[in-house]
């Protein structure tokens, strides 16, 4: 379309982009006249004035999902060692071991961050 400047819509705004919309937005300017001059979409503009006046800042959160859970290098050590001696162990059956309370989840990622694939035999059908 000729005429119209293509504008950035999936992509994330700067920290000037987000101080400019906020000092237009409490400049009273309309959110298409900042939107137009900050190159943006309405919605990212609206969005971004929205997080500011809920939570007081334009920051975006630095992680979504529970908190991880402080757990020692050893108790990491010991994950990965359970499937190193045992290919044939269960995530249920290391979390009994380690002792401590751990997801299963956390137990996976231990394990794939050591390169250890799941153990299970190949079936193959005739």
């Amino acid at each position: 379309m000729p005429g119209k400047r293509a504008r950035r819509h999936f992509s994330q705004l700067s920290e000037f982009d987000r101080a400019l919309i906020i000092g237009m937005k409490t400049a009273v300017w309309l959110t298409g006249r900042v939107a137009g001059q900050v190159d943006r979409s309405e919605c990212a503009v609206r969005n971004c004035w929205a997080q500011w006046t809920r939570g007081g800042t334009h920051a975006w959160k630095t992680g979504s999902g529970c908190e991880q859970e402080d757990h020692t290098r050893r108790e990491d050590r010991r994950i990965v060692r359970q499937a190193l001696v045992d290919p044939t162990v269960t995530r249920s059956m290391i979390r009994a071991d380690v002792g401590v309370a751990i997801i299963r989840q956390t137990i996976s990622r231990h394990l794939s961050e050591a390169n250890l694939k799941s153990k299970r035999p190949f079936v193959h059908f005739l």
